[in-house]
């Protein structure tokens, strides 16, 4: 069965920015609305403490917006407009359920909303302009890049593979010997967060659907995730590809190269 994404573009950056700044804009009303029908009750209380806790939103909101124009200002111009920690957590864990929910409410589908989030996740990255030494840097493979075919069993050793180049795994490892960056191959998201754990990289570069890449964002942050799709001619999960060209801007963008 084909995959019905294989010849469409993943969705761009704009998707997810303006999901996540239509659920701000909601949250700021929603919370405003609220505070308009309890204000009364608060005065029945005491009369100073109303005044404390719309100080305290006001400030809330100042912040909010300010880290969200940040965002939006460095997922568009690809510069780091010192993004404060919080809003990247925000945006990395937080947004995302959000704007699945708003999503899931008018009819966008979650893989377009995934791409997105991928995508501006790694404009986040790309924005730091920040290079790591190779042995810091780890290459995160899915399984299903190997030809279903073949008898060699490459998850747990990857230089076990013959690299016969009838699947992309033996282009991937050669890009990776030139820039002097470690591989694993890893089954499913349990085993890719083992690896993580035991090899401790400072940046991560992960081929995989647009899901496993959420999940994986997510699960490895503070770890800078950069993620690469994979091509599903065939449907998910079996004889996967890889655009090499494509990995290879990724490994360029940060890692340090030889002289």
């Amino acid at each position: 069965m084909k995959d019905s994404k294989t010849n469409s573009k993943p969705a761009g950056k704009a998707l997810f920015l303006w999901l996540s700044t239509i659920s701000l804009i909601l949250l700021m009303v929603g919370v405003t609305a609220l505070w308009y029908f309890i204000s009364p009750r608060l005065h029945e209380f005491n009369e100073a403490f109303p005044f404390i806790l719309l100080t305290a939103l006001r400030i809330f909101f100042f912040f909010l917006v300010v880290g969200s124009l940040l965002v939006l200002l460095t997922a568009i111009f690809e510069r780091n407009f010192i993004i404060a920690k919080f809003a990247t957590h925000m945006f990395i864990r937080i947004m995302y359920p959000v704007c699945v929910f708003f999503g899931s409410l008018t009819g966008i589908p979650e893989e377009h909303i995934g791409e997105s989030f991928v995508r501006v996740n790694d404009t986040f990255i790309r924005s730091l302009r920040k290079k790591f030494d190779p042995k810091n840097t780890l290459v995160l493979l899915p399984h299903c890049l190997q030809d279903t075919s073949c008898p060699i069993r490459i998850t747990v050793d990857p230089s076990n593979c013959k690299r016969c180049m009838r699947c992309d795994i033996g282009k991937v490892l050669e890009l990776c010997d030139e820039f002097g960056v470690d591989v694993s191959i890893a089954t499913g998201g349990t085993l890719a967060r083992k690896i993580i754990i035991d090899k401790k990289p400072k940046v991560i570069i992960a081929v995989a659907c647009y899901r496993d890449l959420v999940s994986g964002i997510r699960d490895a942050y503070p770890i800078m995730t950069l993620g690469v799709f994979n091509l599903r001619p065939n449907g998910p999960c079996i004889n996967t590809h890889v655009n090499i060209d494509t990995l290879r801007k990724a490994l360029e963008s940060v890692v340090i190269q030889p002289v």
